[in-house]
């Protein structure tokens, strides 16, 4: 109960319903209208302070915080940021991903294991199988989608990279999902997925940088045409 509590403010929050300088009801308000205890609401409030979303101090209640100063590196925040579909939040994903992957999967592609090919490889065919067969199968694609990136990114043989796929598992999925629905973005970035693969698979760093920049930056001209 406490974590719904903590999930119900913080979307919220991150959604804009709740802006900078909003003030929360009080803690008594809060309990009837979320039916918890008033403990379990100033526990959650706790942890969104601990995230830096709200600012708690007694008799002036509790207000929320300016967007820079929120931990916008912890799970849950990325999570919410996902499950709201922020696009400001998928734009500076995308930039994210265009620093981080292209050097990935250079690395990856002087270090992957036999093993680590053969899950990108399954992750690519499962990709060509449900993309003619989208939307009705996106949830199959984008689950091969991202097995290939997150693959990716663990073959670099880097334990930070491989820590950061991991905590944006959430959002990355969401961003997935958003491109799998841009007009031609499938068809267009399907190639280039296996472009990054051959390159992997045939130990070409810089053939495999290239490739999954071209990858992310066509991702990015297709999503940018949606909005």
């Amino acid at each position: 109960m406490h974590g719904q509590v903590v999930e119900w403010i913080g979307r919220r929050i991150v959604s804009g319903e709740l802006s900078y300088g909003s003030r929360l009801p009080n803690e008594a308000e809060l309990a009837a209208q979320l039916k918890v205890s008033r403990g379990g609401v100033r526990e959650a409030v706790k942890a969104l302070a601990a995230k830096g979303l709200v600012d708690a101090r007694p008799r002036l209640g509790t207000r929320v915080r300016p967007r820079h100063e929120w931990n916008l590196m912890d799970r849950e925040v990325i999570d919410w940021h996902g499950q709201v579909a922020a696009p400001e939040f998928l734009d500076d994903l995308l930039e994210l991903r265009l620093m981080v992957e292209p050097g990935a999967a250079q690395l990856a592609a002087e270090r992957a294991t036999a093993e680590q090919i053969a899950t990108l490889e399954n992750a690519y065919a499962g990709m060509a199988e449900f993309a003619p067969r989208l939307p009705e199968h996106e949830q199959s694609f984008v689950d091969a989608d991202l097995a290939f990136h997150l693959t990716l990114l663990r073959a670099s043989g880097n334990q930070l990279i491989e820590q950061l796929g991991r905590l944006l598992e959430t959002s990355l999925r969401h961003g997935l999902a958003a491109s799998s629905h841009a007009p031609g973005g499938v068809a267009a970035t399907l190639p280039l997925h296996h472009a990054v693969l051959a390159a992997v698979r045939g130990h070409r760093p810089v053939a495999a940088h290239r490739a999954m920049r071209r990858l992310i930056e066509t991702t990015t001209s297709a999503v940018n045409r949606m909005s």
